[in-house]
């Protein structure tokens, strides 16, 4: 065992409140907390925002580990409870509910309004599955017109990390479209 990740050596940091010890916990058991936390969050992604939140509030309050446990268990109940806040302000979040949506005009034929209301139903489920902030950045680009490189002014984000997010949303609502995808791709 790395005596760095030693439980009894991490437990002595924590209670006397030494940054250092995050980055241990980090160290030695990051990926677990992300795979742990991804039990309650629903991605890789938002798992990991979580343990960040985590250890970010542990690091505010190292004081409050009563040290009735072990550190590791007192980490993964902040990650819990910081994927449960993530869902809870998705609830809440007014942008979600927003079922409005202006479609360009495809003439009088309603057998052409019914379809475009399907794609848009549709579209809109699938963005719907995205985490907040991929779909944000979906929305700046597809929607506002933005390019990557102004998303990553306005949102503090590296242009490239913008791309690859971007990249990975496109191919998530690809794949939760399906053959309506291949359809629109191709054109009539």
């Amino acid at each position: 065992m790395n005596p760095s990740c030693d439980a009894t050596e991490l437990a002595a940091l924590v209670r006397a409140g030494d940054l250092d010890a995050l980055d241990r916990l980090t160290r030695c058991h990051g990926e677990r907390l992300i795979t742990v936390g991804m039990r309650w969050c629903r991605n890789r992604e938002e798992a990991e925002d979580a343990v960040q939140d985590a250890l970010v509030a542990a690091g505010t309050s190292l004081d409050a580990w009563r040290g009735d446990g072990p550190v590791e268990a007192w980490i993964l109940r902040i990650v819990r409870n910081a994927c449960y806040r993530q869902r809870r302000g998705r609830k809440n979040d007014p942008a979600l509910h927003q079922t409005d949506v202006e479609l360009p005009a495809v003439g009088d034929d309603p057998e052409k309004r019914a379809q475009s209301g399907e794609i848009a139903r549709r579209v809109g489920e699938a963005l719907e599955t995205l985490s907040p902030n991929d779909r944000a950045l979906m929305l700046m680009v597809h929607g506002q017109g933005l390019t990557p490189t102004e998303v990553a002014e306005a949102t503090g984000l590296a242009p490239g990390t913008v791309r690859v997010r971007l990249s990975r949303a496109r191919a998530r609502v690809r794949e939760r479209l399906g053959p309506l995808a291949d359809d629109q791709a191709q054109g009539p």
